[in-house]
């Protein structure tokens, strides 16, 4: 049985690997240490500095320190989105999402929310089902919120299983309404840039 997930796993570790590497330009992908992350970033930091790895980037409701490879997306409706910049039209692009508003209000916590617009890792497949994993307190924009860790299938468009992956989700209930955030792409540091986020 090991050796069967073992065989599994690989064949997706590296495609999200291929993948987010192949869309950043050369930039760091999400997954990888970027070294510039963390020690001495800074959400202010002066613009021209070389030493700024982060800047404010609001995405809907928040506003999150992003990574130099963060490109945001036109928001849809309640949907706002961040991409991995320099993505080719056709490929799959490694996003997340932060959702507010009426369908934020309708996302059932413990259920893996799929329709964010966000692509599976593998071109020609969607997120079709999801196992909850785990679920415990987190800090979201500072405050109180809950973080859900599912396993997702992604599906071919005849329904035959191609890979599965963790799809992180963060749910924060304001005096605005719920934000949720949706990682199906497993964004290196966003654990941390989710805490640290602030509510505009």
């Amino acid at each position: 049985m090991l050796g069967s997930m073992t065989a599994r796993v690989l064949p997706v570790a590296l495609a999200v690997s291929l993948l987010a590497a192949g869309c950043t330009g050369g930039a760091p992908a999400p997954g990888e240490a970027s070294g510039t992350d963390s020690e001495g970033s800074s959400a202010h930091a002066e613009e021209g500095s070389a030493d700024a790895a982060t800047a404010a980037m609001p995405v809907g409701p928040l506003e999150i320190d992003a990574a130099q490879y963060w490109t945001p997306v036109q928001a849809e409706g309640d949907i706002s989105r961040v991409a991995a910049g320099g993505c080719e039209a056709d490929a799959p692009c490694p996003s997340f999402a932060v959702i507010s508003g009426d369908t934020a209000a309708q996302i059932d916590a413990s259920e893996p929310f799929f329709d964010d617009g966000i692509a599976c890792p593998v071109l020609g497949t969607t997120p079709t089902e999801g196992t909850l994993l785990a679920e415990h307190p987190a800090t979201v924009a500072g405050e109180d919120g809950t973080m859900h860790m599912f396993d997702v299938t992604c599906t071919d468009a005849d329904g035959n299983e191609e890979l599965t992956l963790p799809q992180n989700q963060w749910s924060l209930e304001t005096e605005s309404g719920t934000i949720v955030i949706v990682d199906r792409w497993s964004f290196d540091g966003l654990l941390t840039k989710v805490a640290e986020a602030s509510l505009t």
